[in-house]
């Protein structure tokens, strides 16, 4: 027997006309799993209606609204980074398309090539020339520069770790909201 409309009428008995309020009487008479349904949905009313009401704690709705105010707000800043993720993404796609059509793409792969070469070729040409330097100081300097150069980093180090203990240490101030 099929039951999905008289589940319907069960759980929407308002908009009922009288026509089929008669025929969900006369099934609820012969088909025990509606009836059961039946009284479980009245008792359920009767739970839902009888329960106590419980006003909320001070300051809830102040809170409710920050919270909400906030979440608007990261939303908005959240919908500001897709667009413009999205127009990046437009123009890179455009501007490399344009490339392949106008086979310029060739000579600009050239270009970055030979960019990447000389930055390479610069590079080196530093590096000797300051080795060429150092190997013509007393061998204090260099040594000196390189505990010092290590300090620093260890130093750089010590304070991104504290930094970062101290975000996980925080606590929220008074009049702060945790936000998911």
């Amino acid at each position: 027997m099929k039951h999905k409309q008289y589940e319907k009428w069960i759980f929407n008995q308002s908009h009922l006309t009288s026509a089929q309020q008669q025929k969900l009487d006369s099934h609820l008479k012969v088909c025990d799993y509606c009836r059961i349904l039946h009284v479980n949905w009245i008792s359920s009313q009767q739970l839902i209606f009888q329960s106590l009401k419980h006003a909320p704690a001070p300051g809830f709705v102040e809170r409710w609204q920050i919270t909400f105010i906030k979440k608007c707000r990261n939303e908005k800043v959240r919908r500001h980074r897709l667009t413009i993720f999205g127009l990046l993404l437009i123009a890179f796609i455009s501007s490399v398309i344009y490339m392949l059509v106008s086979k310029s793409f060739m000579q600009m792969s050239a270009n970055v090539f030979t960019m990447i070469s000389e930055i390479f070729m610069g590079i080196t040409n530093g590096l000797s020339t300051i080795n060429y330097w150092l190997s013509h100081l007393p061998i204090a300097v260099p040594v000196t520069a390189g505990f010092l150069f290590i300090g620093m980093i260890n130093a750089l180090i010590l304070v991104v770790i504290f930094f970062l203990w101290n975000i996980r240490q925080r606590k929220l101030l008074p009049d702060e909201i945790l936000v998911d």
